[in-house]
């Protein structure tokens, strides 16, 4: 029985521990995020298991509410098909958002700069502050080919907003937004 009240001690100690890293600001449950995190690990291990995928395919994942989006390069038009295939077999996923562009992976160059993109953009974002409450953990911003993707879970008004800042940030070519909308 002691053994029993520790491990049920040990339990709650963790999820509270766990509750208290959790984004208070975040418009997602801790499972949620959780969910999210671990499909993003899972896709990526799908795809990289199957001898279609190797290095001259770079994608990028990102998950948000069940939402799975895709971007970056693939070699083949059969490779775009069968990364929507393989993550919409997923059961955490809702929806997948194929953005893969199909020709050769971004060198080291082009690498740098989607990812100095990107830290521009979360940076204005925190200083600029669009959405009420907001916290870097908030919009998840993903840049490849200077497209700029965009999720979170917003109202309309504010995910306008964060597309506005995107959109007047310096070597970005096209905005997408892929939020869930609050006020539908």
């Amino acid at each position: 029985m002691q053994g029993m009240r520790n491990t049920h001690f040990i339990t709650l100690l963790l999820v509270s521990l766990l509750a208290a890293c959790t984004p208070k600001k975040d418009r997602r449950s801790f499972g949620t995020i959780i969910d999210d995190q671990s499909v993003e690990v899972k896709i990526i291990d799908v795809l990289y298991s199957r001898p279609e995928f190797d290095k001259s395919d770079h994608i990028k994942v990102e998950a948000h509410n069940s939402t799975l989006l895709l971007a970056g390069e693939t070699k083949s038009e059969e490779n775009k098909a069968l990364a929507t295939e393989l993550a919409s077999q997923l059961k955490s996923v809702d929806r997948v958002v194929n953005e893969l562009d199909v020709m050769p992976a971004a060198d080291s160059g082009g690498r740098f700069n989607n990812a100095y993109i990107t830290s521009k953009i979360n940076s204005k974002l925190t200083t600029s502050n669009p959405v009420k409450g907001f916290d870097a953990g908030r919009i998840k911003v993903l840049t490849a080919h200077g497209n700029v993707y965009l999720m979170g879970t917003v109202s309309r008004e504010e995910g306008h907003a964060v597309a506005e800042i995107a959109r007047n940030t310096g070597g970005v070519n096209k905005v997408v937004k892929v939020f869930d909308y609050t006020d539908e």
